[in-house]
């Protein structure tokens, strides 16, 4: 872990949720799923910007894992079809979930998204599943 980020983590006494292996895994799945992967948005622990929801670089992710502080996934694929014609939206809540329940990676419901936390702090409390 650089110096920048164990600064970050000790002035925000943040606690590990997930390890390297767990991040290897969720990343490694989804690679795999292709084109089918969830879009996800994230925060790294040492921003105050939240990378919006997109088509993820999986490998490249996993390179900031250890940095991220939280990332959500859209359980729903949005195909746009035009300005006339409303998304077409495909339900794909059971990929990740069978990712994220044979990993024994723990996550929390944010609204409607699904949040793996790599961090958390005292003040944070989420609800794990």
């Amino acid at each position: 872990m650089n110096e920048v980020l164990s600064k970050v983590i000790d002035q925000r006494q943040l606690a590990s949720v997930m390890n390297k292996t767990k991040w290897r895994e969720l990343c490694s799945s989804f690679a795999d799923q292709g084109d089918t992967s969830p879009e996800a948005r994230y925060k790294l622990t040492y921003e105050d910007k939240i990378i919006d929801f997109s088509k993820v670089w999986w490998d490249e992710l996993f390179d900031d894992s250890i940095a991220i502080e939280w990332i959500d996934f859209d359980p729903y694929e949005h195909e746009f079809r035009g300005n006339l014609v409303s998304d077409k939206d495909t339900d794909i809540r059971d990929g990740i979930l069978d990712v994220l329940h044979k990993f024994n990676i723990p996550y929390s419901i944010e609204g409607k998204y699904y949040r793996v936390w790599g961090y958390i702090n005292a003040n944070a409390n989420p609800e794990f599943v």
